[in-house]
């Protein structure tokens, strides 16, 4: 077979294997390690024992493929005009052999280990490309491999963003731009894929300036009242636990609430705009709690709270109720709060909202971007607490009719290791989408620049990880667990890589590799930010679920 041989990025080529093509032989093995003993001569130190080269030894109709880890010389015998010996740590990745058609076929792990004094060589061309190609029809290019910028990275779509992921790496190192470039080339092969990002640094809007909205504290609306009681409890007492009696009349007196506008008389008349939504029979309203999701006014939250006032024998003590008035009566006004107090007329319009934050239908624009960055820490836990759960309530009620992918920029934030220092709401919502979200076409994708302070149950259930430079040992010692145990030595790498490279592993990639992803330009230009962005007409079956969310039976 006319092939070409790897040496430091330079292409030879040859037609067989030949003296100058050896590196070493075979003097050592253990487990999936091996050590090869060879000579250098002057000037070949970098085209032979490269760190990162990638190896072949052949055994019959088998070539035993491996990774160089270490070099090790005798610096007391080291003479640079002559010939010097050399040992090289390997770590062995995996068997090629030839199909019947002589095309090279690529085996993760070793069934069968080379004799000792068996020689090897750097791999040829054509077999380094079997290693990294992909056999999913989904697969798109996303980089090329750091050893050879002409073959290319790839990865399978469809195990990207069916499952969940993480990109992680410190500061500065092209994470963002990685993230931008991986998303889109998913947005390009799956029509059907539902996008939401949250951004706490507003970095992703030129990113996607063609495929998305934007959210931030300016245009959006997200009601309150579709706010479960933990979730506004954390808006209402910030910072802190909330007493007992304070709990118990904040849960009462939404519950009271919301059965108030539940026994107003209802109209099937449309809003403009909005299409009928079904007529909706709940005749006891025994089912409503705090957190079923229907609309209720801050006025009649505080109504309840006066007349709990004005009764000689009170339910709960006078500083309580005045204090949670007050708050109430603040938050109403202050500018800060206007996405979710802000508005003084209060409509059932869930199924717009929902809509227009999950793009349902998308038209053309199926990524929203959640800048959070101007809002109130608290606005932000009670947000990316709804965002989560709402996401698997639809992805899961709507029978995987609408696959959603959350991206979590600085995940650790909402889902820390320690369960102390995050939002209770939000680490459940996140966690039951990591567990269960797979199964109805929802996914997380974690981005974080610390993967030490993420919950080890979150990052468990990332199939597929792009580990970008880490010059922490905690952080590295996270990755090192979770690669394959034959590649594990790759971790030893991630301290020294540049910007925009990664060690790729997971079930989206055919091996783990180490591979620079592709620069694209980004858009600059200031985007768009009307705060009345586009509003499809909603669909019937987000009623529904809404319906299904608030215990109603629906009748037509």
């Amino acid at each position: 077979m006319n092939s070409e041989n790897v040496i430091a990025g330079r292409i030879l080529p040859v037609a067989t294997k030949t003296a100058e093509d050896l590196i070493g032989s075979l003097v050592a093995l253990k487990g999936a390690q091996a050590t090869l003993s060879g000579y250098l001569g002057p000037g070949d130190e970098q085209a032979r024992c490269s760190i990162g080269n990638i190896i072949s030894i052949k055994q019959g109709d088998t070539r035993t493929i491996g990774l160089v880890l270490e070099v090790n010389v005798n610096p007391h015998d080291w003479d640079v005009r002559s010939t010097n010996h050399v040992n090289m740590q390997i770590e062995l990745i995996g068997e090629i052999r030839d199909n019947e058609y002589g095309v090279p076929i690529f085996f993760r792990g070793v069934r069968t280990y080379p004799e000792m004094g068996s020689c090897a060589y750097l791999i040829e061309l054509s077999d380094l490309a079997a290693i990294y190609t992909s056999n999913d029809p989904d697969s798109v290019k996303i980089g090329s491999l750091t050893l050879r910028e002409d073959i290319p990275a790839m990865i399978s779509v469809n195990k990207l963003v069916n499952r969940h992921f993480a990109v992680v790496g410190s500061t500065g190192v092209g994470k963002t731009t990685a993230v931008g470039l991986l998303m889109n080339k998913c947005l390009e092969e799956n029509s059907k894929l539902h996008m939401l990002i949250l951004d706490p640094h507003n970095e992703y809007a030129a990113h996607f300036r063609d495929r998305s909205i934007i959210l931030n504290s300016d245009n959006l609306d997200l009601p309150f009242w579709m706010l479960r009681y933990e979730e506004l409890a954390d808006i209402i007492f910030p910072g802190r636990t909330p007493t007992p009696e304070e709990a118990d009349a904040l849960f009462e007196a939404m519950t009271l609430a919301r059965v108030s506008y539940a026994n107003q008389p209802r109209t099937a008349a449309p809003t403009s705009g909005v299409r009928r939504m079904p007529v909706v029979e709940n005749p006891a309203n025994n089912n409503i709690t705090a957190d079923t999701p229907i609309p209720y006014r801050i006025s009649d939250i505080q109504k309840v709270i006066d007349d709990w006032l004005g009764l000689l024998e009170r339910r709960y003590p006078i500083n309580t109720l005045r204090a949670l008035r007050n708050r109430l009566d603040s938050l109403s006004h202050d500018v800060r709060y206007r996405c979710m107090f802000g508005k003084t007329m209060v409509a059932d319009n869930m199924v717009e909202v929902i809509s227009n934050i999950f793009r349902i239908p998308p038209n053309g624009k199926p990524v929203t971007i959640l800048e959070l960055g101007g809002l109130p820490n608290e606005v932000v836990n009670a947000l990316v607490s709804v965002i989560g759960r709402l996401a698997f309530d639809i992805a899961f009620m709507s029978g995987g009719t609408h696959e959603i992918t959350l991206l979590c920029e600085e995940g650790h934030r909402y889902v820390p290791r320690d369960p102390s220092l995050g939002f209770r709401p939000t680490r459940l919502a996140l966690g039951r989408i990591a567990k269960e979200g797979r199964k109805y076409g929802v996914s997380l994708g974690v981005i974080s620049q610390r993967p030490a302070e993420i919950d080890p149950t979150l990052l468990s259930q990332c199939s597929t990880i792009f580990a970008m430079r880490l010059p922490n040992e905690a952080d590295k010692a996270i990755i090192k667990e979770s690669l394959p145990a034959y590649s594990a030595s790759l971790s030893d790498m991630l301290s020294s890589i540049v910007d925009r490279e990664a060690i790729a592993f997971g079930e989206a990639v055919p091996t783990p590799m180490r591979m620079t992803f592709s620069n694209y330009r980004v858009d600059s230009r200031p985007q768009d930010t009307d705060p009345s962005p586009d509003r499809p007409n909603p669909q019937d079956n987000i009623a529904r679920i809404i319906a299904r969310l608030r215990g109603e039976h629906i009748t037509h």
